[in-house]
Parts: C-alpha cells; sequence; structure tokens
C-alpha cells in the first residue's frame, strides 16, 4: 500500500510539473524581467540565449524593454525550434561582462503544419 501510495504521489508531481510547461509557437514573443539602473541601460544590454543547455548561444536582437522602474519588462522574438521540448536560459552583457544566467524556463515548440493548397482532382 505504501509503495502504491508513493507512486500515484510521484505520478501527480510528474503531471503537475509537465503541466506547467508553456507552449511557444512561431511568432510568438519571449518576455522577461530586466534588473537595470535605468530604462536605457537595459534596452543597451546585449542578450544572449543558451538553448537546450548547450554552451553556444544565440544573440537576440531586437530586444524591447519598457517600464518606469527597474525590474524592467522586456520582449523579443520567440527564436525558432526544432518542435518538441526544450529549455532555455538568458545572460545580459554590457561592457563590464556577461551576468550569470536566469533560471531554466522549460517550453514546448508547437509548428502548426500549413494549409494544403492547389487543391485539384486527378
Amino acid at each position: 500500500m505504501k509503495k502504491l501510495i508513493t507512486f500515484a504521489f510521484v505520478t501527480l508531481l510528474m503531471l503537475a510539473g509537465s503541466a506547467s510547461a508553456q507552449t511557444a509557437t512561431p511568432g510568438n514573443n519571449l518576455a522577461f524581467d530586466q534588473a537595470a539602473p535605468s530604462l536605457t541601460e537595459a534596452q543597451a544590454y546585449t542578450y544572449q540565449l543558451y538553448a537546450d543547455g548547450s554552451s553556444g548561444f544565440i544573440g537576440l536582437t531586437n530586444v524591447v524593454c519598457a517600464g518606469t522602474a527597474s525590474p524592467f519588462q522586456c520582449t523579443v522574438q520567440f527564436p525558432a525550434f526544432t518542435p518538441g521540448a526544450h529549455t532555455l536560459q538568458l545572460t545580459a552583457s554590457n561592457a563590464a561582462g556577461e551576468s550569470a544566467k536566469s533560471a531554466v524556463f522549460s517550453f514546448t515548440f508547437v509548428v502548426q503544419p500549413a494549409a494544403p493548397t492547389n487543391l485539384r482532382i486527378q
């Protein structure tokens, strides 16, 4: 009985963890908060995305930050990923160096199929 209760508890934890993962599609924006001395400085930072535990990064361009006080709310177009489950971490950089990596963000990337075209009778 104890093993059954433990199994049920572990199963519920796994389901809760997978239910909290967010879904991204092409065209979505990635949003994050950035602490900075000013909005101008937050906007001037260079942001790097580390995908799926990789040590290589993707430089994010066209990050837009807004707000009147730190932390500022920033958005950027969600980069393309292969369909499926992924993780990412972000860093911010300026002339003084690169920040520590953010907490791991888990998501599922979904690409809907294109609509059929050129319908005809054969």
